[in-house]
């Protein structure tokens, strides 16, 4: 499944987005996670993409988590 990763620095200050595809939900978290890490921010809002365009929220993901 296609997944999506809003990434933010402190304070809730938008960085980038990052695509990307996964097995289940559990991987996608955690590659979100590493996404997080990998680019020294402060959270990721995870979501699941259909490729139509719609997106489901799933999460909100912290280095720390």
């Amino acid at each position: 499944m296609e997944y999506r990763a809003d990434l933010y620095a402190a304070g809730d200050v938008y960085k980038d987005r990052e695509r990307y595809y996964a097995r289940n939900e559990v991987e996608a978290v955690d590659a979100a996670r590493q996404l997080v890490v990998a680019h020294g921010l402060d959270h990721a809002v995870l979501y699941a993409t259909d490729g139509n365009g719609h997106a489901r929220r799933i999460t909100k993901v912290g280095a720390e988590q």
